[in-house]
């Protein structure tokens, strides 16, 4: 009964321990930087206390629009603070992604070492269960039956000894076994409910995506009424000429620095040509197309708002090239906000070839970097720069003009 009673027990653990491997694979997290995830939680609320008294100081301006310069400023001030709060989501959102990513690279270690000592277990497990089957085959071993089989009192002396050792070799195996399996079952308890708590993170990261969108549909509920009011202030004629004449010259100044910026660059090896990369994977909506537009011309065309927001979107290099310049700490980057210029080599005719990429929200590669065409992520979506809402200005540049990236089949719409 000694051997029957172990082998149950252990056998039991095995079971155990066999439901808990057949359970979905778990992940372990660790404590994020508790300290960064409050702040940006700090933030958010901060921000969303501000909202609140922006929204009660548009309600009360809408019933009176009296100073439209006033409610513009007003309006321009919860725009600011909507697109913080889309930025802060978003680095929240990255920061668990990271996080959980990293995580599981650690629980797949951990569950490959589990698994290795439950092979151990195993053998030793099955050269037990043989040792046992072949004392039960021997027939009855108690003391009194080998004392009838036996020829002379040592010899039963001798046999017993060695029985007794047989029955304490296999009982401290037996309880070797089972100690590793408790300690393997203690583990695999602490994954099952590490996973619970990760299943709860992503929970909250699917709560922070809803809420984001939200604030990027505001963002173009704001932009709609800014625009309005702004064209109430622009019936004064001379004030928006004046205002004109300045972006004119503006523009003027940028394009002439995009061109000095490529004819100074020595382009770097062959551009092989074909159709380039959508340059917002997620986002094919266009507001604007290249051509003539409001009196002068739009030298790109302009990805936005459709069925998904484009704010925050990533923008991926549309061909493979060197970064050759990257604007990522003046706002307003002469209207284009923070853009970047990549070079693409020379085409078959001996042409530069380059795309720019204009009003983003982050810039995250520099000057020199070689990219990857619709592989490498090189900024996001955003308002920066002179806009009336958050798009993408995409542009194709042959010897340093601007051409229509669509009719000259750069890139295709679907």
């Amino acid at each position: 009964m000694l051997y029957k009673g172990n082998i149950r027990r252990i056998v039991c653990v095995m079971v155990a321990v066999a439901v808990i491997i057949m359970s979905p694979t778990a992940f372990s997290p660790t404590k994020a930087k508790a300290a960064t995830l409050a702040e940006m939680q700090a933030e958010s609320e901060k921000l969303q206390k501000k909202a609140k008294e922006l929204d009660g100081k548009i309600s009360n301006q809408e019933k009176n629009l009296t100073n439209q310069k006033a409610y513009k400023d007003t309006l321009d001030s919860k725009i600011d603070n909507t697109a913080a709060q889309i930025d802060l989501l978003i680095n929240r959102v990255d920061k668990m992604n990271s996080q959980i990513k990293s995580l599981n690279g650690d629980i797949e270690k951990k569950e490959a070492e589990i698994k290795q000592k439950e092979e151990v277990i195993k053998d030793r497990f099955q050269a037990l269960r043989q040792r046992l089957r072949a004392i039960s085959k021997t027939g009855n071993t108690s003391k009194l039956q080998m004392l009838l089989d036996t020829d002379s009192y040592t010899d039963y002396l001798i046999k017993s000894k060695m029985m007794e050792r047989t029955a304490k070799n296999d009982k401290k195996l037996m309880d070797e076994i089972e100690a590793k399996i408790q300690i393997i079952d203690a583990e695999k308890q602490k994954l099952a409910k590490d996973k619970a708590d990760v299943n709860k993170q992503l929970a909250d990261v699917k709560v922070l995506n809803k809420e984001a969108n939200q604030r990027k549909a505001e963002l173009d509920v704001l932009y709609g009424k800014s625009n309005l009011a702004i064209q109430k202030m622009q019936s004064d004629i001379k004030v928006y000429e004046q205002q004109r004449k300045m972006t004119d010259k503006e523009l003027r100044e940028l394009e002439n620095s995009i061109k000095r910026i490529i004819d100074q660059n020595t382009s770097q090896g062959k551009y092989s040509g074909g159709t380039m990369y959508w340059p917002v994977p997620a986002v094919r909506n266009l507001s604007s197309f290249y051509g003539p537009r409001g009196g002068g011309m739009h030298r790109g065309i302009d990805i936005a708002n459709g069925s998904v927001p484009v704010y925050g979107q990533n923008i991926v290099a549309a061909a493979s090239g060197v970064v050759i310049y990257a604007n990522y700490t003046n706002q307003w980057g002469g209207g284009y906000g923070y853009h970047i210029i990549i070079d693409h080599g020379v085409d078959s005719k001996g042409r530069k070839i380059s795309t720019l990429y204009a009003h983003c929200s982050q810039v995250f590669t520099r000057v020199g970097n070689k990219v990857i065409g619709g592989q490498t992520v090189i900024a996001k979506a955003g308002r920066t720069g002179n806009v009336t809402g958050p798009h993408l200005h995409f542009e194709v540049r042959v010897n340093g003009s601007a051409v229509d990236p669509i009719a000259n089949g750069y890139i295709k719409m679907n």
